[in-house]
C-alpha cells in the first residue's frame, strides 16, 4: 500500500479471529492495530487523539479557521479532524474544507465515522462480508484477487458515454458518495449527506469588478492552500488555456515555493499545440524553469499500452505519459503538482444562459451572439437556432423530426439492454439539484458526471508511487458555491466563455492568453491514438464479454471506429469511452473460462 492508501475494518468477531481475517483480506498490511474488537489498517500512519484513531488521506484547507474555532495554536490536518470530532461529533465533517477520505474510530463512544470530501477528490469505498464491514481508499484494497460479479448498469454507463464516476463497478462494493459520511453505531450503519450545493444561495454585488475581485480572492486562496508541502518546490501543469495559466500565475504570485512548470508539446498535431502561448506566459511571469514534454512520444505503443486501465474504473488509466511527468516532478524535488482541472466545469458557463437572458428581456444578447459569430467565423443562423430556437422545441417534437437532443445512447448499446435495465431513465435522467435556472441545473449535472474525474483519479493513482500529490485548485467547494451563486450571465458574456475568470485574471495574464477565444481540444490527438496499432484496437473492441452479457453490439461499435479512423465520421468522445470500457473489461475478465 502507498502512503495515500488506507483500509479499515469494523467487526463483531473476537480479536484473534478478526486479526486472522484481516491479514487474509489485506496481505501483509503495514499496520494492523487492534482496538478491542475493532481493527484499523493504514498505509502510512495512524493518527491518535485520546481514545480516537484516524486513518486516511486528509488535506484540510480551512485550517486557520478551524484552529481559531477549536482554540488550537497548531496541529497537522488529521489532528484537526480528530479535534473537530471531539468538539462537534458527527457534525464535524460539514466543518471541513479540503480533500479528504478518512475513517475515524472512537473507542470510548464505540462509534466509527467515515467521510469523503464534497467534490470527491479522495475516494472511499466499503463492503460487508459476513460480520465484517470493510472500508478502503481503493476498490482494489477491498477485493485483492477476488473477482466479484460486475454491475452491468454501471458498465452500460461507461460503454454508452454516460458514466457515473462515483458508482462502483462491482457487486457488493459501494462507493461513499462525495459529501457523505458513514456512521456505524450500535451495530447500525447509516449514510448521510453533509455537503451539497444550495440552489437558493445568491451572491450579488453592484459592480462587475466586485464579482471579479471575489473570484480572484477565492481562486488565489485555493491555490495557496494547495501549495503546502514539506518540499521546497511545487510544480504546475501549464498549457495555453485559461485554467492552468491562472493557477500557474497565482502560484507564482504567492512566492511561497520555487516553481517548476510542466507543459506538453504536440509537434505533429498542430491543432493541439500551444507552445506560442506557453512562451508568452513564460515571458510575462518571468518563469525560469519550464519543462516541455512531447505528448506524442508514446503514440507508437498503441492505445492498450498508452492508457492501461486500473482496476477502479475504465477511466482511471496508468499512462506512461503520466508516469514520465510525475517522475520529472519528483526528481526535481517537488512534492506537489497543481493542475487546471475543474476550470471548465466551474467557469465555462452554459449555452442555455443566452436563452435565459433573452427570456429576462435582454434583447441585446442576440446582437452579442451575432458579433461573436462574426469574430469567430461561426455560422450565424445555425448558432442562433442552436442557442435560441432549438431549446424551445418540445422533446417529443424533436424526436418526431429525428432531431433529439444530445442526451442519447450510442448505437452500439443493444436496444434490448436499454429496455431491460431502463437505461435511458437510469443514465440520462439525473435527479435534479433544484435550481430554478435551467442553465445552472445543466451545469451542476455536468459537474457531477464530469469526465475530468477520470484525469483526477488517474493522476492520483500514478503519482502516489512517487510520493507526489496532484492537487486541483478549481475543485474547491468554496469556489463551487460561488460559481453557482453568482448571476449565470457572468460566465458567458460579450461572446466569451469564462468571461468572469478572464476579468478576474486580466491583470495577471498576458492579453494574448487571457482574451484568446480559441479553445484547444484534443480530438485530433485521440484520433491518432485510436489509429495507432489498429490491430490492437480492433482486438480490444471485439472482446466478447459485454456482448455476451447482452449490453454491446460489437459490429456496430467496430463500424463506428472504422468510420472515424477513415474520416467519414467525426470523432466523438462516446467512442473513446467504449474503447476504455472494453479495455477495462478485457483486463478484469482475463483468465475467465
Amino acid at each position: 500500500m502507498s502512503v495515500f492508501s488506507f483500509a479499515a475494518v469494523l467487526a463483531a468477531a473476537p480479536a484473534s479471529e478478526l486479526e486472522a481475517r484481516v491479514r487474509g483480506l489485506f496481505p501483509a498490511p503495514p499496520h494492523a492495530v487492534q482496538v478491542g474488537r475493532q481493527a484499523a489498517l493504514a498505509g502510512g500512519r495512524i493518527w491518535r487523539r485520546g481514545h480516537c484513531r484516524l486513518v486516511g488521506r486528509v488535506r484540510i484547507d480551512n485550517g486557520p479557521e478551524l484552529r481559531s474555532a477549536l482554540g488550537l495554536a497548531s496541529g497537522e490536518d488529521a489532528e484537526l479532524v480528530l479535534a473537530a470530532w471531539a468538539r462537534w461529533g458527527a457534525e464535524s465533517p460539514r466543518r471541513l474544507v479540503g480533500d479528504f477520505a478518512f475513517v475515524l474510530w472512537d473507542e470510548e463512544k464505540r462509534i466509527l465515522l467515515a467521510a469523503r470530501d464534497g467534490l470527491g477528490m479522495a475516494t472511499l469505498c466499503y463492503r460487508r462480508q459476513r460480520d465484517l464491514l470493510l472500508l478502503a481508499g481503493e476498490t482494489e484494497q477491498l477485493l485483492g484477487k477476488e473477482r466479484p460479479a460486475l454491475r452491468l448498469v454501471t458498465l452500460a454507463g461507461w460503454l454508452g458515454g454516460w458514466p457515473d464516476p462515483h458508482a462502483s463497478l462491482f457487486e457488493g462494493v459501494e462507493v461513499l458518495p462525495p459529501g457523505h459520511a458513514l456512521v456505524v453505531e450500535g451495530g447500525r450503519v447509516s449514510v448521510s449527506s453533509f455537503w451539497r450545493i444550495d440552489p437558493a444561495r445568491k451572491v450579488r454585488y453592484r459592480s462587475l469588478e466586485e464579482y471579479a475581485e471575489h473570484l480572484a480572492e477565492l481562486l488565489s486562496r485555493a491555490v495557496r492552500d494547495r501549495l503546502r508541502s514539506p518540499f521546497p518546490r511545487v510544480a504546475t501543469q501549464m498549457s495555453g488555456g485559461m485554467d492552468s495559466t491562472s493557477v500557474t500565475a497565482l502560484a507564482a504570485e504567492a512566492r511561497e515555493k520555487e516553481l517548476l512548470v510542466v507543459s506538453h508539446t504536440y509537434d505533429n498535431t498542430r491543432s493541439c499545440d500551444e507552445q506560442a502561448l506557453v512562451r508568452e506566459m513564460q515571458s510575462h511571469l518571468g518563469l525560469t524553469d519550464v519543462r516541455l514534454l512531447p505528448a506524442e512520444s508514446f503514440l507508437d505503443l498503441g492505445y492498450r499500452f498508452l492508457y492501461p486501465p486500473a482496476r477502479e474504473s475504465p477511466g482511471t488509466v496508468l499512462s506512461p505519459r503520466y508516469r514520465e511527468e510525475v517522475k520529472l516532478v519528483a526528481q526535481a524535488g517537488a512534492g506537489v503538482l497543481l493542475t487546471g482541472s475543474g476550470g471548465d466545469e466551474l467557469t465555462w458557463g452554459h449555452a442555455l444562459t443566452y436563452l435565459q437572458r433573452l427570456k429576462r428581456g435582454e434583447v441585446g444578447v442576440v446582437a452579442e451572439v451575432v458579433r461573436g459569430c462574426r469574430e469567430q467565423q461561426l455560422p450565424v443562423l445555425r448558432t442562433l437556432w442552436q442557442l435560441f430556437g432549438s431549446p424551445l422545441v418540445p422533446e417529443g417534437v424533436r424526436r418526431t423530426l429525428g432531431r433529439a437532443d444530445g442526451r442519447r445512447l450510442p448505437e452500439w448499446i443493444r436496444p434490448e439492454a436499454v429496455r431491460r435495465f431502463d437505461l435511458k431513465a437510469r443514465l440520462l435522467e439525473e435527479p435534479p439539484a433544484g435550481f430554478a435556472n435551467p442553465a445552472l441545473e445543466a451545469r451542476w449535472q455536468a459537474l457531477r458526471r464530469s469526465a475530468t474525474y477520470n484525469a483526477v483519479r488517474s493522476w492520483a493513482k500514478v503519482a502516489e508511487s512517487r510520493e507526489v500529490e496532484v492537487r486541483h485548485p478549481f475543485f474547491d467547494t468554496r469556489l463551487v458555491e460561488f460559481s453557482f451563486a453568482v448571476p449565470d450571465h457572468l460566465w458567458n458574456r460579450e461572446g466569451y466563455p469564462k468571461w468572469l475568470l478572464r476579468k478576474a485574471m486580466s491583470n495577471r495574464l498576458p492579453e494574448a492568453v487571457c482574451w484568446n477565444r480559441k479553445k484547444v481540444v484534443f480530438d485530433d490527438f485521440f484520433v491518432k491514438v485510436i489509429r495507432s496499432r489498429p490491430e490492437q484496437v480492433r482486438e480490444t473492441l471485439l472482446h466478447p464479454w459485454l456482448e455476451e452479457a447482452g449490453l454491446l453490439d460489437r459490429q456496430a461499435l467496430l463500424r463506428a471506429w472504422e468510420e472515424t479512423v477513415a474520416g467519414r465520421r467525426p470523432f466523438h468522445v462516446d467512442l473513446l469511452y467504449a474503447l476504455m470500457t472494453q479495455a477495462w473489461v478485457e483486463r478484469e475478465t482475463a483468465g475467465e473460462a
